[in-house]
């Protein structure tokens, strides 16, 4: 029997967004800033562009994620990064 992975849903703020050459290849990174208290969190968004082109995530957006954790201690993944999105219009 494998171990228990636990999965959590968490919201946060993207505070910067790197690219990252790993090999050969570079990838998108937005390190999270969570409003749980955990430490800030690199999670992957590859091109990070739209269909039309556009950037999709920028700097100060909210989004949720889902993070897995092991309770063996290993580090943490996320997974499912997406925008929180706010009514502004809102009376």
């Amino acid at each position: 029997m494998g171990a228990v992975i636990i999965k959590t849903n968490a919201v946060g703020t993207i505070g910067a967004i790197r690219s990252v050459r790993i090999d050969e290849a570079t990838t998108r990174f937005a390190m999270v800033i969570p409003e749980d208290g955990w430490p800030l969190l690199a999670v992957r968004i590859g091109l990070n562009i739209t269909a039309e082109g556009d950037d999709y995530f920028f700097v100060g957006d909210k989004v949720r994620y889902t993070v897995l954790m092991d309770p063996a201690g290993e580090f943490p993944r996320a997974l499912d990064l997406e925008k929180c999105y706010v009514e502004r219009n809102r009376v």
